[in-house]
């Protein structure tokens, strides 16, 4: 079984350098793009090409490999080995790309169900027991309660069978063109066609007018089919050799202009000097007046680190509603000046795709700024939000915004692409109790909301630094020491136990600054627990340990204080 690429290495754009020499070179993959003069032939080898493809893709699927389907395209459909290489690479990544999401949707199914329906069965045991005690409180809206249990298991079997239909289908689908214009066929007035052969003609031009074209760095102009040359200025030149099957038409080779300026010209000056293999993709954007553009992907020197641990670390913690930053020092403390801490916090952007993505660059680009002038690297957590996502269904609606891992997806994407160009280093921490840790430790201490006491706990895992269970939890946890010289411990298993009994006693967030208090309401709760196990005659005096903590201005009601030994 493959190893699993971590989040870093799925991210990354930076790599080894495959030319031999002494010492390997690190590089960084860029892409360029630009508008591109048009001409009849893009149109026409765009819909071969793509026509080509979707075969090339039938092909993998019957258990063709890469390299038969290279050898027969060329004979099959006349055409040069440079292209039927390209639609065999691209149709390789496709399939590889499609079986990928296949055993990812599987995984996000069986998270969904095993999540939905731990969720159903509480609720289902909250208004059986509802049932049985009846009062006004508990009875209230129960219909309608049982109603929403019901439609939420009629939900989960439908998921188990789509989950049956995806491990038993071998083949893999996707539509080429979109399923929402697949589906306006059937409704065609509602969607603004007046017949058949309207919405053909955007189907077609759908599922067409884009070709591809693999980059080698050894022959001329950096690519074999569509080779690039600079001409003068910012003029660049794009020769695309004609494929044998259009060559009646078009001649044999094609040589069209395009415009590259500011560093993109020099990074590009420097890919085809270096003999850099130039990656081509032209197409047309059909939300650009049906422009044709040229996308080209190439190496260039990756910037070496200017950051480093000695110089701190900035802890980035991830909210519903905030992006919340903090700068820690070497030492693992909170920086401060003149008493003012240092943090910094964004609004999580809202609006349509393009003003998200907008927002989300102008943030990552202050954060970077940032880290440039500390020198420092960046933490964030490595958190797989896609499983996130299928928990998070069942969650409070406050979670809600949460649902779409939009935006975290492609924040972390633009946080490392901009600190990679800027030489500040990403550090991906396992985010385990990042917030109770922060606020059972760090957040009445400076003084700060749960947020920025969890960016705490990520800069400091960052910088290597292990977080003590405090001495006053103990007792609570089960831990004893007798020497005054035995050393402060850390346990995963130990802070999922204080996790459990926060999450259990339904301690909020701001109650959390009344640190004693809280101790005393766990170490009641756990007295409570104990009592229940040697004595199931007590069983109905201590239900009350389960509901919400009610803090009073002295002491939680009927409990004495935590004792100091365990």
């Amino acid at each position: 079984m493959a190893k699993k690429k971590s989040l870093k290495a799925k991210l990354t754009r930076i790599s080894q350098s495959k030319q031999k020499t002494d010492k390997p070179v690190d590089q960084r993959l860029i892409g360029i793009e630009s508008k591109i003069e048009y001409h009849p032939f893009l149109e026409d080898w765009g819909n071969e090409y793509q026509s080509l493809l979707r075969r090339a893709l039938n092909d993998r699927q019957k258990g063709i490999s890469e390299t038969e389907i290279e050898k027969s395209f060329q004979k099959k459909y006349n055409i040069q080995w440079a292209w039927a290489d390209s639609l065999a690479t691209n149709a390789s990544s496709v399939f590889d790309q499609l079986t990928t999401a296949k055993q990812n949707q599987i995984s996000l199914i069986e998270t969904d169900l095993k999540a939905g329906l731990a969720k159903a069965a509480e609720k289902l045991e909250t208004l059986e027991n509802s049932y049985k005690n009846p009062s006004q409180p508990t009875l209230r809206n129960f219909n309608k309660k049982l109603l929403g249990v019901k439609s939420k298991l009629e939900r989960l079997q439908r998921k188990q069978q789509q989950l049956l239909r995806l491990k038993q289908g071998e083949r893999l689908h996707i539509c080429w063109g979109s399923k929402k214009l697949f589906k306006a066929q059937y409704n065609l007035e509602e969607n603004g066609y007046a017949n058949h052969e309207e919405w053909l003609e955007d189907w077609r031009r759908k599922r067409g007018g884009n070709f591809y074209s693999v980059g080698k760095g050894s022959v001329n102009g950096n690519n074999p089919v569509t080779k690039i040359h600079h001409k003068k200025d910012d003029i660049f030149t794009v020769t695309i050799t004609v494929p044998r099957c259009c060559q009646e038409i078009y001649g044999n080779k094609i040589t069209l202009e395009f415009e590259i300026t500011k560093q993109r010209k020099h990074d590009l000056l420097y890919a085809l000097e270096s003999n850099k293999p130039v990656t081509v993709q032209i197409f047309r954007r059909e939300h650009k007046d049906h422009k044709w553009y040229i996308h080209l992907s190439t190496y260039v020197q990756a910037v070496p680190y200017i950051s480093h641990k000695r110089n701190g670390c900035l802890g980035i913690d991830l909210n519903a509603k905030s992006l919340d930053l903090v700068y820690v020092k070497r030492d693992g403390n909170l920086h401060q000046v003149n008493g003012q801490k240092t943090l910094f916090s964004w609004d999580i952007p809202t609006g349509t795709t393009g003003q998200v993505e907008a927002s989300l660059r102008d943030i990552v680009a202050e954060i970077v700024r940032i880290g440039e002038s500390y020198q420092c690297p960046i933490a964030c957590e490595d958190l797989d939000f896609s499983k996130k996502k299928a928990t998070l269904r069942h969650s409070p609606k406050k979670y809600n915004r949460m649902l779409s891992g939009f935006i975290y997806d492609k924040f972390r994407a633009f946080l490392v692409a901009r600190a990679e160009k800027y030489g500040i280093e990403v550090i991906f921490k396992n985010p385990f109790a990042t917030s109770v840790i922060g606020m059972v430790k760090y957040m009445a201490k400076y003084g700060l909301n749960s947020a920025f006491a969890a960016a705490i706990v990520i800069a400091r895992r960052a910088l290597g630094f292990s977080e003590r269970i405090p001495r006053s939890y103990w007792a609570i946890i089960g831990i004893c020491t007798s020497s005054p010289e035995d050393k402060e411990v850390q346990s995963w298993g130990q802070w999922g136990k204080i996790c459990k009994l926060l999450s259990k006693l339904k301690i909020s967030r701001h109650q959390m600054f009344e640190s004693v208090k809280v101790l005393e309401a766990l170490h009641d709760a756990v007295s409570r627990t104990k009592k229940r196990k040697s004595s199931p005659r007590q069983e109905r005096k201590v239900k009350s340990a389960s509901k919400p903590v009610v803090f009073s201005n002295s002491k939680i009601h009927g409990e004495s204080p935590m004792p100091q030994n365990c």
